[in-house]
């Protein structure tokens, strides 16, 4: 008698590790984290985006413009906000600003604001910054008390949190990105809409 490959016994195997194989697949992939829907756009120069499944309480911390005028996040409430913490020391930081002034020329308006608190030493640093680098569509906000910092647990510069209309942070970026590129407006609408 000559054995077969296609015997019964053969037939019996292949199914039975097929069917095994199908198992540990649906097994694997029910294992893994679900997206959110804003992790589809964690690409390109947004790939460290974390979006953030409880976020932290809105800190109350005050900040201010080179004027004096005093501000929190929460006299932001009903904008999606894009909030950069930064410094004129840092080099990631310094690259960085001008895609975030695009972005706020780009979107910004009663429902999108990108706010820049810088954590240099004096409020004139920042507005000095914004002068001398033609910055054009961004309030130079300054933070001499690193309360928001503090607060918001940062563990680096640029750090950009990201706050949804109602006040809750919804994503964080530790480092540098391209603010206005294709990935980020896209962001950016599907958070203004929302």
């Amino acid at each position: 008698m000559t054995s077969s490959f296609f015997s019964l016994g053969n037939a019996i195997r292949t199914f039975f590790l097929v069917g095994l194989f199908g198992v540990l697949f649906v097994v694997v992939q029910s294992c893994q984290q679900p997206a959110s829907g804003l992790d589809r756009y964690a690409v390109g120069s947004l790939k460290k985006l974390t979006a953030r499944e409880a976020p932290p309480v809105l800190p109350t911390s005050t900040f201010e413009t080179a004027d004096g005028r005093k501000m929190t996040l929460a006299d932001y409430r009903g904008k999606t906000v894009v909030l950069n913490v930064w410094a004129t020391w840092c080099p990631p930081c310094i690259k960085e600003m001008p895609s975030l002034d695009r972005l706020q020329d780009m979107r910004g308006g009663d429902d999108f604001e990108v706010i820049t608190i810088s954590i240099d030493r004096t409020k004139y640093e920042p507005a000095k910054f914004f002068a001398d680098n033609d910055i054009q569509n961004l309030v130079p906000y300054h933070d001499g008390s690193f309360g928001i910092p503090g607060n918001l647990q940062l563990r680096g510069y640029p750090t950009t949190v990201i706050y949804n209309r109602d006040g809750r942070e919804i994503a964080i970026l530790e480092g540098e990105a391209e603010w206005d590129s294709k990935e980020a407006l896209a962001l950016m609408d599907y958070l203004i809409t929302r």
